[in-house]
C-alpha cells in the first residue's frame, strides 16, 4: 500500500493571502492516522511511476519502528509533543517495552525453522505462521488506534474531547480512508475493533493525562500517572487485542503449548524485560507470569498489573535507568 496526502485545497487566486481553513474533526483523525501508517513505512523506488513509502514489510521490525514510536511519545520527541511535560504520557513508556517484547516473539518465529527438526514446524505457512500472523496483527492494528488518540491529544488538546465522540474510520476523508482500508487485516480488524471508536477507558485515560499536567504534587502527579497506564491499558487490552487475536481459537493453542514449554530455556516466556534485551537475568527487572491463560482476560489483566506496578516502581525508584532504554528504543525508529 501507498501513503498518501489526505487532500488538497483551493483558497483563491491572491498571491500570498492567507485564509484559515477550519479542518472538521475526521480530517484531523486522517491526519494522525496518515502519520501513523508512514511511521512503519519506507520509501520504494517505482519503475513505472514516482517513488512511493510501502509499509515495512518484515513484523519484527514493524514492532521495532513501533516500540520506537511509544518511546518517543514517552520522551515527547513526537509532533506536538512539549519535553516540558515529560511523564505525562506514561503509557507510552511501558508500551515501548511491550512491543519490544512483541519484536523478540516474532525474531524467535524467525530464527525457529532452524531450531526446530520438526518438519511440520519449518512449513511455511503451518504452524508458525499462526503466532507471527497474530502478534503482528495485534500488535499492528494496537498501533494504528492507539497511537492516533496521542497524536491527536498532543497536537489539538482543546478539540479532543468534542472529536474523540467522532473518530470513526467511515467518516474519514476518501484517500485516508482508502490507505487504510489497503493495510494487512484491515478487512476483519475494523468491525472488530468499532472503527477506532472511543471508549470509556479512552476518556478515562486521557482525562487522567490532562490532570498529570496540571499537578504540581509529586505524589498526586504519580496518582494520574498510574491511573492513566491503568486505563489506556485497560483499553488497548480488553477493546482492541482481545477480541482481534486472544479469542482466535487456533491462537489460543499456540499460547497454551507455550504455557506448557516454558521449562525449556531458549523458547520464550511469558514476561516483561525492563530492557532493550529480551529477557534479563536481574528478577527486579522483570515480572514473569506463571498462573493462568494469557488469552484469559482476567489472567492477563492481573499479570499486566503485576507489569504495571513493576514498571511504576522502577520509574521512580530507577528513573534514569528505565529513561535510558526508553531512549535507545526510540533510536529504532528507522529500522529497516
Amino acid at each position: 500500500m501507498t501513503v498518501q496526502e489526505i487532500g488538497t485545497f483551493t483558497t483563491n487566486t491572491v498571491k500570498d493571502s492567507q485564509v484559515p481553513l477550519e479542518f472538521p474533526c475526521a480530517g484531523l483523525w486522517a491526519q494522525g492516522q496518515l502519520r501513523a501508517i508512514k511511521l512503519l513505512s519506507v520509501k520504494k523506488q517505482g519503475l513505472l511511476r514516482a517513488d512511493y513509502d510501502a509499509l515495512v514489510d518484515d513484523f519484527s521490525t514493524r514492532a521495532a519502528r513501533i516500540a520506537a514510536a511509544y518511546a518517543r511519545f514517552y520522551l515527547e520527541l513526537e509532533p506536538g509533543c512539549n519535553p516540558e511535560l515529560k511523564g505525562r504520557i506514561y503509557w507510552m513508556g511501558l508500551a515501548a517495552f511491550a512491543s519490544k517484547q512483541v519484536m523478540c516473539g516474532l525474531d524467535f518465529i524467525k530464527s525457529a525453522p532452524t531450531i526446530f527438526s520438526n518438519p511440520a514446524l519449518t512449513t511455511p505457512g503451518v504452524a508458525l505462521s499462526i503466532p507471527k500472523n497474530s502478534l503482528g496483527k495485534g500488535n499492528f492494528w494496537l498501533f494504528q488506534d492507539i497511537y492516533v488518540w496521542h497524536w491527536f491529544y498532543a497536537n489539538y488538546p482543546d478539540s479532543f474531547d468534542a472529536c474523540s465522540v467522532d473518530r470513526n474510520v467511515s467518516t474519514y476523508p476518501d484517500v485516508a480512508r482508502m490507505a487504510l482500508n489497503e493495510l494487512p487485516w484491515a478487512e476483519e480488524t475494523l468491525p472488530v475493533i468499532n472503527n477506532f471508536g472511543v471508549t470509556e477507558f479512552i476518556t478515562k485515560g486521557f482525562a487522567a493525562i490532562a490532570a498529570t499536567e496540571k499537578e504540581l504534587k509529586a505524589s498526586r502527579r504519580r496518582m494520574h500517572q498510574m491511573n492513566s497506564l491503568v486505563a489506556i491499558a485497560d483499553h488497548e487490552q480488553r477493546k482492541i487485542l482481545q477480541p482481534l487475536i486472544y479469542e482466535e481459537v487456533i491462537f489460543r493453542g499456540v499460547l497454551d503449548v507455550q504455557e506448557k514449554m516454558e521449562f525449556v530455556p531458549w523458547l520464550p516466556k511469558r514476561l516483561a524485560a525492563f530492557s532493550t534485551a529480551c529477557d534479563v537475568e536481574d528478577e527486579r527487572l522483570k515480572v514473569q507470569m506463571t498462573e493462568g491463560h494469557l488469552y484469559d482476560e482476567n489472567d492477563r489483566m492481573k499479570f499486566i498489573g503485576n507489569i504495571a506496578k513493576k514498571y511504576h516502581g522502577l520509574m521512580e525508584t530507577k528513573a534514569d535507568y528505565m529513561e535510558q532504554e526508553i531512549f535507545s528504543i526510540a533510536m529504532w525508529a528507522n529500522n529497516a
